[in-house]
């Protein structure tokens, strides 16, 4: 006869076994899911990554930066062969890693970027899948289809590395609201690449965390040792490089660093970008059609459920700081994108298991049914919202620079794809409207200097990116240059220099100027 106590152990045993194979199951299946999310996103973003040539500005001046680390070294940034101070290095050094060990290409100036925003698909989508397998796929699919945030996952800028440090801390902070507070070491490590990233935009996950935990009145047992602890890591991880730029450049470091870069953005619309108050909102309209229409009800939905409260909180002080900086540009919201997704997508995931039940209809037909719909209704969004899209992202110069632009690194590329015997700086002369020599630094990689033929009349403003002109008498002095200029200077070279053009498209050419 079987002992009653060995049938009851066996029977808790077979229990125990049991569960732990669900769990096991459910595990794998989650890991399987988020595998799947990701290969995905590789496909949507990662293609075509280098098709065409970096633009002006921003993902010109951070490729070059990158690609003067390899020879000038990594912990001070420099553009142009000069010190470069208006953001942290994080992203430049990722770029630089690239560059180093597969090639200074324009796909690897973009991959950063675009692997972050892989980054931030798994991301997401494992932390749903833990309690939704369905909202997981959403966010996925809703950020995937987000143009806005496709757009800044395939150009070369930082605001996707910056916003995938604000979801590892996000995920930090929910975890502390559930008491598990190794939380705190997800949110320094995010805080601290969020900082590392874009500096004084990390303020917004700052401002969120503190009315956080005001509102949830958090008191100090929710800190604990582990708060203290990834304190020490995040300044450990922050303070080296800062406290380096300071000691090598004192206030110069911090005048372009905190001056104009934080401060006059943050008080004026410089650099020409006037913009509404309004202007965020309308943003949001054109480039996340046609999910913008869910993101009140979804924020006001997810202000009542704890595990989801702070991605709510961070969404609307995102959108709000940026509204009350002067200076408003599309991209300084990415990083409330993801936050939108993961909100809506749980709300959307809600409201089809209710409609299914109302409906009693089996859950693939239903699926099937509005799969069907809702891929309708995001291509007639896009259609829609493509001309006002476009003319969100595009250039605000005059058509004659922007082709002016594209030709100077059409003649470049071609120029210095080989080695070129004349040394020094190339030269850059253009007249009419303003131009930047961004790019042309990158593909020319080697310096670059404006000339004119006359001395700048004093007080006229300058700026490095755009005119900070040398007469060609001051430019030529040492021996021949290479010389990138509109053809139709060519007739005003002056006779004490000689010219011999090298290659010359429609309306601009390179050759080599010298005095005789």
């Amino acid at each position: 006869m079987i002992p009653v106590a060995y049938l009851m152990d066996n029977s808790t045993a077979g229990t125990t076994r049991s569960s732990s194979l669900r769990d096991l199951l459910k595990r794998n299946r989650q890991t399987a899911s988020t595998f799947l999310a990701v290969l995905l996103a590789c496909i949507v973003l990662l293609p075509l990554l280098g098709h065409k040539p970096l633009t002006n500005w921003d993902e010109g001046i951070y490729a070059e930066i990158s690609r003067e680390m390899l020879s000038l070294g990594p912990l001070v940034p420099h553009w142009n062969y000069q010190p470069w101070f208006e953001k942290p290095p994080l992203m430049l050094w990722i770029t630089a890693a690239f560059f180093k060990i597969f090639g200074v290409t324009e796909f690897w100036a973009r991959a950063g970027s675009a692997l972050s925003g892989v980054g931030i698909v798994a991301l997401l989508h494992a932390w749903l899948a833990r309690r939704d397998i369905l909202a997981a796929w959403l966010s996925t699919l809703i950020l995937l289809g987000t143009f806005g945030f496709l757009h800044i996952c395939r150009v070369g800028e930082m605001d996707v590395l910056l916003s995938l440090g604000c979801c590892i801390a996000l995920c930090g902070l929910t975890a502390i609201q559930d008491r598990q507070l190794s939380g705190w070491y997800l949110f320094w490590i995010g805080l601290a690449i969020a900082l590392m990233t874009k500096g004084a935009a990390s303020t917004v996950l700052i401002v969120a965390a503190l009315l956080f935990a005001a509102l949830e009145r958090w008191n100090t047992t929710r800190l604990g040792r582990s708060f203290w602890l990834g304190l020490l890591l995040f300044l450990a991880l922050v303070l080296p490089w800062h406290l380096y730029m300071f000691r090598r450049f004192g206030a110069t470091f911090l005048t372009e660093y905190l001056g104009f870069h934080v401060l006059a953005r943050a008080t004026h619309q410089i650099e020409e970008h006037s913009t509404h108050w309004w202007y965020y909102p309308w943003v949001l309209l054109i480039s996340a059609a046609p999910f913008a229409l869910l993101y009140p009800f979804a924020i006001v939905e997810s202000s009542r459920r704890k595990e989801l409260r702070v991605w709510a909180i961070f969404a609307l002080v995102v959108i709000i700081f940026f509204t009350v900086v002067q200076t408003r540009l599309p991209h300084y919201i990415a990083p409330a994108y993801p936050a939108l997704a993961l909100l809506t997508s749980v709300f959307l995931a809600n409201r089809l298991r209710e409609f299914q039940r109302r409906r009693r209809q089996s859950l693939t037909s239903f699926l099937t049914t509005f799969t069907i719909i809702a891929t309708s209704i995001c291509i007639a969004a896009a259609f829609l919202t493509s001309a006002p899209r476009r003319k969100l992202h595009e250039a605000k110069v005059s058509p004659d620079v922007v082709y002016a632009e594209k030709e100077s690194i059409q003649l470049l590329r071609e120029v210095f794809s080989r080695p070129q015997p004349i040394q020094g700086p190339l030269l850059v002369w253009w007249e009419g409207n303003a131009r930047s020599i961004a790019t042309s630094v990158f593909y020319a990689r080697r310096p670059v200097q404006q000339v004119q033929l006359r001395p700048l009349p004093t007080g006229v403003p300058t700026d490095r990116y755009l005119f900070q002109p040398e007469t060609l008498q001051e430019a030529v002095t040492d021996g021949p240059r290479l010389i990138l200029l509109d053809k139709y200077l060519v007739h005003q070279i002056p006779g004490e220099f000689s010219y011999k053009p090298i290659l010359s498209g429609r309306s601009m050419e390179v050759g080599v100027i010298a005095q005789n």
